[in-house]
């Protein structure tokens, strides 16, 4: 849902569009690869070199965020500039790189600040530089979104479940867990080394 609504949303995205994804191995940045390649982005990621080939599979070209600057590499590529940006790292990653974005283009944020100064920080980035006349805007996910009224939601999960129903996409599955191994689950997830999503499951309450 993350994925599909910053796609058709918060970022309005067109064929052909130019689209660098910030975090692109995760749940969310996989999420954002299938669809962006239904959508016909041409498509540039950021991921450690082990994970490099699920981004070719997609057809998005893999930058290593440990060894090579995304700043040049994508200034060399698209010297245009970038129609979005999905951002799901936060940190440094808004000051860094907004200015790869061309005029109108569109940064999204969908990154957790963590904290309170995380995200009173970040909300000073974005009135800044949504104030400057160069067409260019930073979008919160989930900040414009009406929690009563459930319409954009329920619309878009129907096109989700249509898609998964037509095998045209397909959520990656790293790792299942059973609820009650949860910490396990989560030291996975923050070795760096999961590739999509892991899964948490209770059948136990299937028997409830």
């Amino acid at each position: 849902m993350v994925a599909y609504q910053t796609l058709h949303r918060s970022a309005r995205v067109r064929d052909g569009d130019t689209a660098l994804i910030i975090g692109a191995s995760g749940g969310i940045g996989t999420a954002l690869l299938q669809l962006g390649r239904l959508a016909d982005l041409k498509m540039y990621g950021l991921a450690s070199r082990s994970k490099q080939a699920m981004l070719g599979k997609y057809g998005a070209m893999p930058i290593d965020y440990h060894t090579e600057d995304f700043v040049g590499v994508m200034r060399q590529m698209e010297p245009g500039g970038l129609d979005a940006v999905f951002d799901g790292m936060g940190g440094d990653y808004l000051p860094r790189g907004f200015g790869l974005l061309k005029r109108g283009g569109v940064w999204v944020s969908y990154a957790n600040p963590r904290s309170l100064s995380g995200m009173a920080c970040l909300l000073g980035r974005v009135l800044w530089r949504n104030l400057l006349p160069d067409g260019r805007k930073v979008v919160l996910y989930g900040t414009g979104a009406s929690y009563l009224n459930r319409r954009p939601f329920l619309q878009d999960w129907a096109a989700l479940f249509e898609l998964l129903g037509a095998g045209r996409i397909k959520p990656i599955i790293a790792a299942r867990f059973p609820l009650l191994e949860a910490a396990q689950a989560n030291a996975l997830l923050e070795s760096g080394q999961v590739i999509g999503n892991i899964v948490l499951s209770a059948p136990e309450l299937l028997l409830v």
